[in-house]
């Protein structure tokens, strides 16, 4: 639990083999930890008294963690069971950080539990692993709502924690308790679904994770055939709320493409213990679904919540010269590290990873450019930018 105590001797020992296993694993670190990272984590230990709480040591080592610029090397605590949160769910819009659904939909929060919220944004921007801050304020938002990072961002919640909101006339000020939840658990929504709009003669799949399973195969393999039957000419692939996952549903979904061959990734630099490998960019031989290849235009739906593999996706479909990409710049690098090793430390038990791999891009010349996207507007407009 967050809230229970260790010793300074142990705390001290789970920051240096957070160090360690940074230092180790990481492909940034060939020559050793970077001199920031070193410094903060001497930094962190010097600062900490004679007993340490999990919450105080889970704060010190995502301060240590973000200074690697890594989305995917960082920290959280673990989790057996439902995680107390608020009744609502928030969203962060123009700067603001507001109510999405519920009784107080559309009101903007100005404190939680004392703390202005400008104030909290920027200790979480302090203390979260990111490359992009779209992506953090995507993080941010959804996390905000949750008990633990509540109290990780400084806040003194309990059972229950008093909100100063900005509804269009007035200030409500309102004390809210926290609910059980279970962060695993889904909505009900499938991750994968299609609509085909024949008036508008385009077909939208709607992809909200990157899972390649069996449900992915045949939704696909469905989706096609609908565009093929119905004559669609354009399609495009909404990756606006995905965080990822596996980059084989990239590989999946171009086998229905009209393109013979095609780089997912280039170079992968890979970190096996002291040496540091570089796999080169591959040509892959596209696999092509006989009788259901598309060749009229796509395009790929980006959001600042577009990240990892997701973006990937659509990192494909832009260097390969696919079709185009409609939205705003995606939360996650196209050349970024990733793939990772998973690990606990011994005292606090705090979950920790860290990537192991760096990918560039397929076009090095864009190797340290975001995805930007070919047709820029706000995310919550990318399909009518399709449509017009």
């Amino acid at each position: 639990p967050v809230d229970a105590m260790l010793t300074k001797e142990q705390a001290v020992s789970d920051v240096d083999y957070v160090l360690d296993h940074i230092e180790s694993r990481h492909p940034a670190c060939m020559d050793g930890l970077p001199d920031v990272v070193r410094r903060q984590g001497d930094k962190e230990k010097k600062a900490m008294g004679s007993s340490v709480s999990v919450l105080s040591l889970w704060q010190s080592i995502a301060r240590i963690m973000a200074l690697m610029d890594d989305g995917h090397t960082s920290v959280m605590p673990y989790y057996p069971g439902p995680v107390p949160r608020l009744p609502f769910r928030c969203k962060r819009d123009g700067g603001s950080l507001i109510c999405d659904g519920g009784k107080y939909d559309g009101y903007r929060i100005l404190s939680i539990g004392g703390v202005r919220e400008e104030e909290l944004y920027r200790t979480f921007l302090r203390q979260s692993s990111y490359e992009l801050e779209g992506f953090a304020s995507v993080l941010y938002a959804s996390h905000i709502d949750r008990k633990d990072y509540l109290n990780f961002l400084g806040v003194d919640a309990d059972t229950d924690v008093d909100i100063v909101m900005e509804a269009p006339d007035q200030e409500v000020d309102v004390t809210l308790r926290f609910e059980d939840k279970d962060i695993m658990a889904r909505d009900n929504d499938p991750f994968i679904s299609f609509e085909i709009d024949e008036e508008k003669d385009v077909a939208v799949l709607t992809l909200k994770e990157c899972n390649y399973n069996d449900e992915y195969i045949d939704t696909l393999k469905e989706f096609f055939k609908a565009v093929k039957e119905q004559q669609i000419g354009s399609i495009a692939v909404d990756l606006r709320y995905n965080g990822g996952g596996s980059s084989y549903v990239i590989n999946e979904f171009l086998r229905y493409i009209d393109i013979d061959e095609y780089y997912i990734f280039g170079d992968v630099d890979v970190r096996y213990g002291p040496f540091l490998v570089t796999d080169e960019k591959e040509l892959i031989t596209n696999q092509q679904e006989e009788g259901l290849v598309f060749d009229g235009t796509v395009y790929a739906l980006t959001s600042s919540g577009t990240f990892s593999a997701a973006t990937d996706f659509a990192m494909a479909v832009a260097d390969n010269k696919l079709g185009y990409i409609v939205g705003s710049v995606s939360g996650g690098m196209p050349s970024t590290y990733g793939d990772l090793v998973q690990f606990q430390t011994p005292n606090a038990k705090l979950l920790f990873t860290v990537s192991y791999k760096y990918f560039h891009r397929p076009d090095p010349g864009k190797d340290a450019e975001p995805l930007k996207p070919d047709y820029p507007v706000e995310a919550g407009s990318a399909l009518e930018e399709v449509y017009r």
